[in-house]
């Protein structure tokens, strides 16, 4: 016999990738003048999907006693000791549908004879989740329990179909109750975790509150909440270790101790891993009350050691400004210009930063009255940016040093890619929601202007995006390609339309397989929503990664 565990997911999606095939069906009634002793037996050389549509009753499946209520439903395997008694004295009546499941037929053969695969693996395909209790809504199962019922009295070929198209929907409705059980398991072992986040709880333990085996629990974990388990306790102490630098007179090695760390030096590093500063940075600047008006200003200030108290976060492109800022982002910010003022009133902040051209002189002149602002010009770069914020805010010393560090890591890049790119003109592609698009110089400043990368003749004119068809690539004689495919399905079958074309296919870098694909990175989707310091920094080191190169 086999003894792995399969988990409640991976058996709703066997259950999915089955056949199934009516075999009969019967209304059973119980007669409620009986003897109480009388016991009524059913017999099941099939599968069967027992439903209830009565308040009473009882059904005992291999010696397991099971309360009757309407739109409940049971499945039951072939061979199954199954009775059900009535010991209230009132009809009682149970829908049972006879089934059979195989595995879907792969060959014409199979097609021909349904059972042939699983005679040959020596196995059965069975429907999961047997002799459990499935409470569906009354009204749904009410009414397939009715027109299953009015269709077996008809008796034609059209009814059976109908009857076989209602013991689809109602295993189906078996599958949802599965999933949101299972939802509500994740969510039990998510709130334990969030309870005992400052102990070293076990995954075994979580998984085992889930219902799952680890491996399981682990995937589905990460596939509702976005992140590990292990990243997902980190998460709350590193926030836990936030509200307590802000709230309580904390030593640092207190606030480790509370959250469940040991080690002060570790941290301190894993803080600044996940927030950007040192702790003691993070605290110190925290006095500062400044609000970012724009998207791009918050990439401006965080360059700065700076976190903003009131910030757009609806970042389309990527979530990781929310991830890591939405608990110092008070106040967030919208794109509606009297929401925001009515929010920056209650914010209160010392100082806005915002873009020149993206607000209106009448809406600036309402800003001013709230608090000193900066309004940047869009025609500016991000350098002159930085700068003039630094000089607004007196951080002018932590401005230089940024650019100074930011200066020594463009070298460091610069050689790790010579080998690759040195000479070459590289041609950068956004494939987005069925649109294929050419980065203008702005875009691709870090690889044009700062790194010295080759721009292809024709970019040069080109600031940001620039839409661009198969037949058209050509022209721009790239010697190596960088695409980004976007993170949605849109985006994905374009990339396949694309890189499937007689048109692709004949490029030179194609031919030369010097084609570099990444999905998914953030300043690709919107590469003027990134033009600050601080993602164009991240930009520039995740670019000998970018280009297939190993991480120092």
């Amino acid at each position: 016999m086999n003894n792995v565990r399969i988990g409640p997911g991976q058996q709703s999606t066997i259950a999915a990738r089955l056949c199934y095939g009516l075999l009969d069906v019967q209304v059973l009634r119980d007669d409620p003048q009986a003897p109480v002793s009388d016991r009524s037996f059913i017999e099941t050389n099939s599968q069967v999907l027992l439903l209830s549509n009565s308040s009473e009753g009882r059904l005992i499946i291999d010696g397991r006693l099971h309360l009757l209520k309407p739109g409940w439903m049971f499945v039951c395997a072939p061979g199954q000791l199954i009775e059900w008694t009535n010991y209230v004295g009132q009809p009682l009546e149970l829908l049972m549908l006879a089934f059979h499941a195989f595995e879907r037929p792969s060959s014409s053969r199979e097609l021909q004879e349904p059972h042939a695969f699983n005679r040959e693996c020596g196995t059965k395909a069975l429907f999961p989740f047997l002799s459990e209790p499935i409470l569906s809504p009354a009204v749904a199962t009410g009414q397939l329990y009715n027109a299953i019922r009015d269709s077996r009295k008809q008796g034609t070929a059209s009814a059976w179909l109908r009857i076989e198209a209602g013991l689809l929907e109602l295993l189906s409705l078996v599958l949802s109750h599965r999933e949101r059980q299972t939802e509500m398991a994740l969510e039990m072992a998510r709130l334990e975790l969030e309870r005992h986040y400052t102990s070293e709880m076990a995954i075994d333990s979580l998984a085992r509150i889930a219902g799952h085996s680890r491996f399981h629990f682990m995937r589905l974990f990460k596939e509702r909440y976005g992140k590990g388990v292990a990243e997902y306790r980190t998460e709350l102490r590193i926030r836990e270790a936030k509200r307590l630098m802000n709230e309580q007179k904390l030593t640092l090695a207190e606030i480790v101790e509370r959250i469940g760390y040991k080690n002060e030096s570790y941290f301190s590093s894993l803080f600044k891993k996940h927030t950007g500063f040192a702790p003691a940075v993070y605290q110190r600047n925290r006095q500062q009350r400044i609000a970012a008006y724009s998207w791009i200003n918050l990439g401006q200030l965080l360059a700065l050691q700076l976190i903003p108290i009131a910030a757009p976060l609806d970042h389309y492109w990527t979530d990781r400004y929310r991830n890591r800022y939405d608990f110092e982002v008070i106040t967030p910010l919208s794109h509606h210009y009297e929401y925001n003022l009515h929010a920056l009133r209650q914010a209160n902040p010392d100082r806005i930063v915002a873009i020149d051209e993206f607000i209106p002189p009448e809406e600036q002149d309402k800003l001013r009255e709230l608090a000193p602002v900066l309004f940047l010009s869009w025609r500016e770069d991000w350098r002159t940016h930085l700068r003039k914020l630094a000089r607004f805010l007196e951080r002018e010393d932590e401005a230089e040093i940024w650019l100074r560090r930011y200066d020594r890591d463009v070298s460091a890049v610069k050689s790790k890619i010579a080998p690759l790119l040195a000479g070459k003109t590289v041609l950068v592609l956004a494939v987005s929601n069925g649109q294929v698009s050419v980065w203008g110089h702005l875009a691709g400043t870090v690889l044009y202007d700062d790194l010295e990368i080759g721009m292809p003749e024709a970019v040069r004119d080109m600031k940001w995006l620039e839409q661009v068809t198969a037949s058209e690539l050509s022209e721009y004689r790239a010697d190596r390609i960088l695409v980004h495919v976007g993170r949605t399905k849109a985006a994905e079958e374009r990339w396949a339309m694309l890189s499937g074309s007689q048109e692709w296919q004949s490029l030179p870098a194609v031919q030369a397989e010097a084609i570099h694909v990444v999905f998914g990175y953030g300043c690709f989707e919107g590469p003027w929503n990134e033009h600050a310091a601080e993602p164009i920094g991240r930009l520039l080191n995740d670019i000998p990664e970018l280009f297939g190169l190993a991480k120092d």
